[in-house]
């Protein structure tokens, strides 16, 4: 749908001093409808399309269908938006006029007002007299309409997808945790602080808006440094479903971190929010939706890149991952496992895992492993594989699991920066460490593959 409000109101700040509406009204044979004004009229003898001014307070599109009517007697027509003609009016004012167009049959008869004193159907290149910024808007409607698969921007709309807007704010405390706000309309909908953009409003407005509203905090003046930025951490399409019948564009932008005593000040609508809280993006997936919890795993990635990533939700398949588990396994029969630290907001705190963690920017998923295992272990690999199992429900959402053959020496390993020690253990004593219940699942899988050759 087209925002005329907003198009007047652009108008007016460009210096526009009144706006106008017209239309023209083409034949099956493509020949412009053109009446003559009167005698007594202002400009008597010039030839137009039909149009006038806009009323106080009436729509653009019923201006145009109004002015239609009474100059020619055409009524009920459907009336496609083409472009806007800026012109100088006979006492020096600027004006706009947007101009719509409509087909009629040939023949159709047309009834005057005391305004005009004749009609006639002109082909576009045999205009009789009328304004230059008429006959250029007629010659060019007429040449993109000779384009195959061409509409006007009016009728164009109609046949395309036009997706809902939102904006909203990625808010983490001093420990990274991310902030979310449970919502008062649905208790297990946990959201950013933002909202649907209004008319006329751009994307970060929206985010600045609905902050305030929520939060009861000017992120503006709270975090200048960081939302002075106008960071874009991610752009969100979400496709229509159960949530929407429309699709939606979201843009996600760094709302900076919010102190303790800023936290302190935060007061909630509680007509939109019963709860805020901050927590790490392990301790999200207890409190969302698979599919919210994806979308929050691929904002923080975006986040952590520093670089504005395009998103999709759903996910293409083959982009529905953020993190990878990386079995790797030695012509010896032992395992690669990592021992992590205990510490809260952690996934398997004080655990034996394979080697694993998250994607980052745009990686593959083959990417991201070799990464994770120079950066935990200090060797590389290559020869990666997914396991042969389909995916389950093991604990393990958003995950790629891959297998690779390693062949040199334990000495090699690097422990990184991450976790406790990194050692290679016997398949058969892998259980005998404090594991996750996973590699129940795949230990048979890798006695399997370490028998096969890489």
């Amino acid at each position: 749908m087209i925002d005329f409000d907003v198009l007047t109101d652009l108008a007016l700040r460009e210096g526009v001093e009144w706006i106008g509406v017209g239309v023209v009204v083409r034949d099956a044979s493509g020949r412009i409808l053109l009446i003559r004004r009167a005698a007594h009229d202002v400009l008597p003898g010039l030839w137009e399309y039909p149009g006038g001014g806009r009323d106080d307070g009436e729509e653009v599109a019923a201006g145009a269908a109004r002015e239609l009517a009474e100059e020619t007697g055409l009524r009920g027509l459907p009336l496609e938006y083409v472009r806007h003609l800026d012109f100088t009016g006979h006492h020096g004012t600027r004006g706009r006029q947007f101009v719509f167009t409509t087909v009629v049959p040939d023949g159709t008869p047309v009834t005057l007002s005391p305004e005009h004193d004749a009609h006639q159907w002109a082909a576009p290149d045999r205009l009789p007299q009328t304004s230059a910024g008429r006959r250029e808007l007629i010659h060019w409607l007429t040449d993109r309409l000779a384009r195959p698969g061409w509409r006007p921007a009016g009728g164009y709309l109609t046949g395309i997808a036009r997706p809902s807007a939102y904006g909203c704010f990625l808010v983490t405390d001093p420990r990274g945790r991310v902030l979310g706000m449970r919502s008062a309309l649905d208790p297990g909908v946990w959201n950013f602080p933002g909202g649907n953009v209004e008319h006329g409003e751009t994307p970060f407005a929206t985010a600045l808006r609905e902050a305030e509203e929520e939060l009861g905090l000017d992120l503006a003046a709270e975090n200048p440094e960081a939302v002075a930025r106008r960071r874009l951490v991610a752009v969100v399409h979400e496709q229509a479903g159960g949530r929407s019948p429309v699709p939606a564009c979201g843009y996600v932008f760094d709302g900076g971190v919010l102190t303790e005593e800023q936290q302190a000040r935060i007061r909630l609508d509680p007509a939109e929010h019963t709860e805020w809280r901050f927590e790490s993006a392990h301790d999200w997936r207890s409190l969302m939706t698979p599919d919210r919890y994806q979308r929050l795993r691929q904002v923080l990635r975006a986040h952590r890149s520093g670089v504005p990533l395009y998103l999709e939700r759903p996910a293409p398949d083959s982009d529905d991952f953020e993190g990878v588990l990386v079995f790797v396994t030695d012509r010896a029969g032992r395992l690669l496992m990592h021992q992590r630290e205990d510490r809260p907001g952690m996934p398997w705190p004080g655990h034996w895992t394979p080697i694993g963690g998250r994607r980052e920017a745009d990686e593959i998923a083959e990417e991201t492993a070799v990464r994770e295992v120079r950066e935990e272990a200090g060797i590389e690999i290559t020869g990666l594989r997914p396991l042969p199992d389909p995916h389950h429900d093991l604990g393990l959402p958003l995950t790629r699991v891959l297998h690779a053959h390693w062949d040199g020496a334990e000495a090699e390993l690097r422990l990184g920066d991450e976790g406790l020690a990194v050692r290679m253990v016997p398949l058969d004593e892998v259980l005998d460490v404090k594991v996750p219940p996973y590699l129940r699942h795949y230990l048979p899988l890798l006695a399997e593959a370490a028998r096969r050759p890489a």
